[in-house]
């Protein structure tokens, strides 16, 4: 599971490379250190114990607001993960060829539907802290 998610990380990774490479300015870790982020997140976000985390934790500290920002995150991350997997998997029903007219432009518009749609839930939850007076 962790390979499927990572080839297209390795592959943005090949892709800046080539570009400094390129560039002629000489090369940086930045490739190499966005695949280290992605396998520390991935690796940190399988092994902490979300469901008793919370427990752990008095309410009002520092390590709550913490706690209860990596929840958040972790919930919004999941439902980005699945919306994009469904939005994709509905594309991939209505293309007739995978490759040939119209392919990238419909892979463009599904993907700005996701941005789309992430900034507007985004409002959304900001909205509703700010009413509550958590936002600020």
């Amino acid at each position: 599971m962790i390979l499927r998610r990572l080839a297209p990380v390795l592959l943005f990774a090949a892709v800046l490379f080539l570009m400094q490479w390129f560039s002629g300015r000489g090369l940086t870790a930045l490739p190499f250190l966005t695949v280290a982020v992605f396998l520390a997140v991935v690796l940190l976000g399988r092994w902490i114990p979300w469901q008793s985390l919370g427990a752990r934790v008095r309410p009002g500290s520092r390590l709550f607001s913490l706690v209860l920002f990596l929840h958040i995150t972790r919930h919004f991350v999941s439902i980005l993960g699945q919306e994009t997997t469904r939005v994709l998997q509905a594309r991939a029903l209505c293309l007739r060829r995978r490759w040939g007219p119209g392919a990238f432009r419909s892979l463009a518009w599904a993907l700005a539907g996701i941005l789309g749609r992430s900034l507007v839930r985004a409002e959304r939850f900001y909205a509703a802290q700010l009413l509550r007076g958590l936002g600020e």
